[in-house]
Order: structure tokens, then sequence, then C-alpha cells
């Protein structure tokens, strides 16, 4: 047999109409790389995925999408035996079908016991149809779940995947057995009597048999379902009188009036569940203990907090239509806990994005559509598609994108705001890096006098990368609300910010390259939840706001100059012009992704930059800006180092030790230099200079490498009994010998 499985297998299941994924060899799940594989469902991956797939994933193994739409209402699912003895019952009771003749069987068996494939109402999830203590379990397998198939070989036993009964390749879906969940409710209620493990054993079956026939009458059995689970659960070779006694059984339990004890109407709290569950599309969780639902009016790829206000009101809406009566928020929420604890504990765990999404190979970009129709970049270009792989959620006020112009431009940008080259090549390299679908980002820092536009120029590019009715948000001052913004928004615009404690500082360098908190849950002693974003986000405002050297050296500092005053326009007329250009900037920006793409990993790092994996995207798409090679990135170089340089000159502390070393080095203790700076006379600190030694020393630390870029040169030395030895000189003491 060919070791290429997915290679020469994955195009029959194609021209059959199965959605189909590639298996890793010894698991069984997809490649930890392919992300969003569950997306497939919605749509069946395109003609260029699937070569990519097979190209990819030649000697990969063959797994199948459960759920997929066979018919109107009918989704094809599976359901899985794991213990042997349950096999035989397993086969006879969907092997009928209940009016006519036995159903075909179409399966698969591995290491032990048998999958089986059904048809299946849309409603039915996942499910686990668990066994009395003992006895194994039967998952049934839905939307969300993959299943290995045929020839992939074992992950356990090293042997291929057996076929059972028919091919699901040659058989007619209208001949699998259906499942419903009538058919889960009499399992349920079979597997998980007491009664079951005697009648397995074929011994006492008859002070078993009595109780074991009255509970599968309760549950709703007929007489041929309840023979049926008889003969399959005894021993093959049983020779006892059970059978024979089992008709009398049926009748005295319909005669005691047990079929007639059914539970009470359902409750306004279930049916809202079997409502909100037969309407969903699909249920899954974050893998961070948030549940997400996806609705058929807004697409496969957008999904919807199960707790928000937003779903809440879609079912009550749904729940008013189908039941003609309103419903109160007791019942409601109780509904919801029971959706979300199914999403958390049934569903399958998958990354939920905002805005944007993506890796090495494509990025997708929610166009905020009601369809939820989508953007796909890939180094072959770009175009708009009904599906992704990838989720989306949609924050507070998420507004649409406009459709991109193909062969965009972005030199209009540069018209549009009156920049020179420096300032533009650094606009268009924050754009596109604010476009990679993974971090670390760079922070765009616009400074500039009152009067030269600042925050309508951080308001154009927010409504370029991430339109939203929240244009400009005040800095906050606790780290939890700014994790709370980067939930909800993609792109963060912070306004006429005027200063930032350190803390602040240092989460904002956090949430530029990968970073979060751990804030404990609301109601809660002990619990913790752990808030973790990383997110390219914009500072604006006159000066000084950022002087902390980490965070100014994953900046790219603008400086905007004052707008003439005879030259202003309006801002209505400034936005016409906008929304003309809007189209072709869009477009220019998509076609630089796909260049990045193109070329991400055949580039040099720049490694002069501290966030050089981010500088590795812009250089990636200088061309496609329409840059020279290096150009913008040098421009980022620059301005960071005067953007430094100017603040460090600024510094307290920097001006003390200037003339401190203004003739000579200082060469000595940590106290002793600490003594130098602080005015001991009237005991006074100067603001922002440290108030010890030991934060002197932290300081300095921190410090050092910007300090070098304005020509002060920290050295530590050695340290002994009294503490720390340090040299520091400075330009104005050149000349001198260094260490």
């Amino acid at each position: 047999m060919s070791d290429a499985v997915f290679g020469t297998q994955a195009p029959r299941y194609w021209e059959y109409g199965l959605p189909v994924v590639p298996v890793e060899p010894g698991t069984k799940r997809p490649p930890l790389d392919m992300k969003g594989w569950q997306g497939q469902l919605g749509s069946f991956a395109n003609e260029q995925t699937r070569r990519n797939w097979q190209e990819r994933y030649p000697a990969h193994g063959i797994g199948i999408l459960l759920g997929f739409q066979a018919a109107a209402g009918v989704h094809i699912n599976a359901v899985d035996v794991d213990d042997d003895r349950l096999q035989r019952m397993v086969l006879e009771f969907l092997g009928l079908n209940r009016s006519e003749r036995r159903a075909c069987i179409a399966g698969k068996r591995g290491k032990k016991g048998i999958t089986v494939f059904v048809r299946s109402p849309k409603s039915l999830k996942s499910t686990t149809i668990k066994g009395v203590e003992g006895l194994g379990n039967i998952d049934f397998l839905a939307a969300g779940r993959m299943t290995v198939m045929p020839p992939s070989i074992h992950p356990d036993t090293g042997r291929p995947y057996e076929v059972v009964g028919k091919s699901l390749l040659e058989v007619d879906f209208d001949e699998l057995p259906k499942f419903t969940e009538r058919e889960v409710a009499i399992l349920k209620t079979a597997l998980g009597s007491v009664h079951v493990l005697t009648i397995i054993g074929g011994k006492a079956t008859h002070d078993a048999g009595v109780p074991f026939t009255a509970v599968l009458v309760r549950a709703g059995a007929t007489d041929e379902e309840i023979e049926v689970i008889f003969v399959g659960l005894l021993p093959e070779n049983y020779d006892g009188d059970s059978l024979k006694e089992l008709p009398g059984w049926i009748k005295s339990a319909r005669e005691k009036g047990f079929d007639e004890q059914t539970p009470a109407s359902q409750t306004v709290t279930a049916a809202l569940v079997s409502l909100a569950l037969s309407e969903v599309v699909e249920l899954f969780n974050d893998g961070d203990g948030n549940a997400f639902a996806t609705l058929p009016s807004s697409g496969p790829a957008i999904a919807h907090r199960v707790t928000s206000g937003g779903f809440k009101t879609w079912l009550r809406h749904r729940a008013h239509r189908e039941m003609e009566k309103p419903v109160g928020t007791g019942p409601l929420n109780e509904a919801i806990a029971t959706i979300e604890a199914v999403a958390l504990f049934d569903g399958n765990s998958q990354a939920v994005n905002v805005r944007i999404a993506g890796d090495s190979q494509a990025v997708s970009i929610d166009l905020g559509r009601p369809d939820g129709t989508v953007l796909h970049i890939d180094k072959q270009g770009w175009s708009t598609q009904a599906n992704t792989l990838y989720k989306f959620v949609r924050g507070a006020g998420f507004e649409q994108l406009l459709n991109p112009a193909k062969e965009g431009d972005l030199r209009p940008l540069q018209t549009f705001f009156g920049l020179d080259d420096q300032n533009y090549r650094l606009l268009i390299a924050f754009l596109i890096n604010a476009l990679k679908p993974n971090g670390p980002y760079f922070i765009l820092l616009v400074e500039g006098e009152q009067g030269s536009g600042k925050s309508f120029f951080c308001e154009i590019i927010k409504r370029i990368i991430d339109p939203n009715k929240a244009l400009r948000l005040r800095l906050p001052e606790k780290p939890q609300d700014l994790m709370i913004q980067a939930k909800e928004y993609r792109l963060l615009s912070f306004d006429n910010a005027s200063g930032m404690k350190a803390e602040m500082s240092d989460v904002l360098c956090s949430l530029a390259t990968g970073g979060g908190i751990a804030v404990r849950k609301l109601y809660s002693d002990g619990d913790l939840y752990v808030m973790s974003f990383a997110r390219p986000f914009m500072i604006n405002g006159i000066s000084g706001y950022a002087n902390r050297p980490d965070l100014m050296e994953r900046g790219i500092p603008i400086k905007l100059v004052p707008m003439p005053e005879g030259g202003r326009k309006t801002e209505a007329e400034l936005m016409s012009e906008f929304e003309r250009i809007l189209p072709s900037i869009l477009g220019g920006l998509y076609d630089a992704v796909s260049q990045a793409l193109q070329t991400f990993d055949d580039i040099e790092p720049p490694r002069h930059l501290r966030m050089a994996d981010a500088a590795r995207w812009i250089k990636a798409a200088e061309t496609a800006l329409g840059e020279e090679p290096g150009a913008v990135i040098e421009a980022i170089a620059t301005a960071q180092h005067e953007f430094v340089v100017d603040r460090v000159n600024d510094d307290p502390l920097v001006m003390k030790l200037r003339a401190i070393t203004r003739t000579d080095p200082f060469v000595g203790y940590i106290g002793d230099l600490f003594a130098r700076i602080v005015d001991h006379e009237d005991k006074a600190f100067e603001r922002g200079l440290p108030q010890s030694p030991s934060r002197l020393s932290n300081q300095l630390d921190r410090m050092r490498p910007a300090m070098a870029k304005a020509g002060v040169i920290v050295e530590f030395l050695e340290k002994d009994r009294r503490g720390r030895m340090i040299r520091v000189s400075s330009s104005d003491s050149m000349g001198l010998p260094k260490f």
C-alpha cells in the first residue's frame, strides 16, 4: 500500500463531496500548524487549498469532518463504540429501518470497538452516552468533530484502519441508519441501567431482565427495539429463556403503564436550549473558558459570545417566533448557562480573532459584512470569500471596511496628510505592521503642537485598519481596563495622552509584543482570569507622554507640523476626500501583505532594531509599498534614534550625569554617585530622579542602552562590601580612556 494516504485518497473523498483534512502521522489529529480546520465544514476547501494540502501533507492520514449536510435537515455523523461488548448491540440497534428493512452499515474499525456512520438532524450535537460503572461509553460525534478514515494507519496498532460494511465512498447516504434524540435517549437509558452488566453476563438474566425491560419501555422504546437491545447484549452463545420470556415482560410493563410515565411537559428553559441547539451552526470554545456560537444569519466565520447581550437577544427573538410568547429573564439565563456548558465541555476548541487572523501562508480580514464575507490574502494576491478557516468575533461598535480596489496605490495618502518622505515611510510601516496576523507590533507614537491634526491623523489610520464607532479612546489608568479594550478592538487609538505611570508603560510594552495580566475573577476569592493579547496601537499627544526607553524602542515616532491657517479644510471635506481614495489605499496595503507573505521566510531580520520580527514583516513588504529596499526600515531606525536621544537628553537624571561628568568620568560606588546627584542640604528630590541608591542602580540599568545613544556611557564594575562600583562618562569627557 502507498504511504501517501492523503495524497492519493483525498481526491476521491472530495469528488464524492466529503470534507476531509490531513491527519498527522502517529496521531488522530490534523497537523498542529493547520489552524481552524473545523471551518472546512461550512465551506469545503477550495481548489488552491486542496493543492496546498496535497503538497504539504501527502504522507499524512485522512480524516473526515463530521456534521456535513447530505440532504435538507440531514447531516452525516458517527457513533463511536469503544467497548467491544456493546458492538453487536449497536450494530443491531442501528441496523433497523424502523418500518421496512435493515439499513446499510458503513463504518470502520481501528484498535477496538467500531465507528458507524449515521444520518442525524442538525440539532443533534456531539454527546457521550455513558455506560454504568464497568461498562464503556458510546460517543456520538457531530459537527466540530473528526474521525480518522481507512486506509490511514492507527497510531497504536501500526496497521491501517479497516472498513466495516460498505465504504463511505460507496454508500448511498439515504441507506445509512437514522440516529436522533430518541435513539440517544434510549441508549442512555440502556447503558445507564444497573441491570445492563447482568444482561451482558448472561446469568440470572430473569431477575435483571424484568426491571431492565421496564426502564426501556419507560424510555419509549418499541417492542422491536427492546428485543434488538436484548439480542445485542446477551452473549452470542446464550441458551437461557430470557428471549422467550421477553414478550411477556414487555406486555406486563405496558399493562402497568410504564410507557405512560413520561416526563412532564418541557420547561421553558429546556425549550430554549433545544431551540438554540437546533438553530446554532456550531458551538465551540476558545480554550480559555469562553463559549462561542456561529449563527446561520452571519455565516460560519463570525462567532458570537454565548453570554453576550447580542446572543441573548437573538435567542429571545427566535423563541418569540417559535413559541409565540415572551421569555422571562430567569429561564433565558438558565438556558444560556446550559448552552455555555455544552460549548465548553462538548464543543471543540479553536482560536477566536478580532478583525485579522492568519499565519505564514495566508491572512484573513473580517470585512464586517452581515453575511460574514472575509477578505483572503495569500501569496498569489487577495480576494473576497464567503468562508474562512478562522473564527472572528466582533466587538462593540464594529464597522464595515470598504471594498479594496485592484492595483491600489498608497501615495495619495502622503498627499492627503501632507507628509514628507520620512514621515510617510513611518506611516506605511505602521499600517503594514498592523496587518500582520500575529505580533509583535510597533507602537505608533504621534506628537505635534496644538492644531497639527494628531487626533484626525490617528482616526484616519483607525478607519483604514479597524473602523469602529470608538475611534478615540482615553489611555486607561488600570492594566485590566487596557486588556478589556484589547479584547474588543484590533487596533487601539489612545487620544491626547499627557503622561503615563511606569506600570502602564510596562503593560503597553507587553501589549505590543504579546503578553497579559492575571486578575481575580469577579465574585471569586481565589480564581484568576488571565487576559493575554498582542495588538497594534497608537498614542497621540503634544509631547513627553512616552519617556521610558523600553516603550520608545518599540515605537514608530511621527511628529506632525501645524496646519497652515489659510489652508485648513473642514472635516467634512477631508472625509469626503478620504473616502474617495480609501479603496485604492486598501488595495495597495493588501498587495503589500501578499508580497510580505511571499518573501517573509527569505528576508533576514533587521537586527539593529529591537522589534526585529515586526521589522522583518515590514521589510518583506517594502517593494510592494513602492519603496527602495531598506528605505522604510532605515526611516524607522533614524526616527527611533532621534526620538530616544531627544527624550534622554531631557531626562533629569541624564542632565545630572552630564553635569557630573562634564570634565572627567565618574568612577565610584552607586551610593557615592547618588550623593552627588541628590541635594542633601534641603533633602529635596527633583522630580524624575531616583530616591535611593538601589533605585538609582535600577534606573541606570534600565536606561543604559538609551543613554548610550545620547553619549552617556554607563558601565557597571565589580562589587565589594561597600557596594557596586560604576563608571559614567559622557561625550563632554570624550578622549578619556574608557573600559
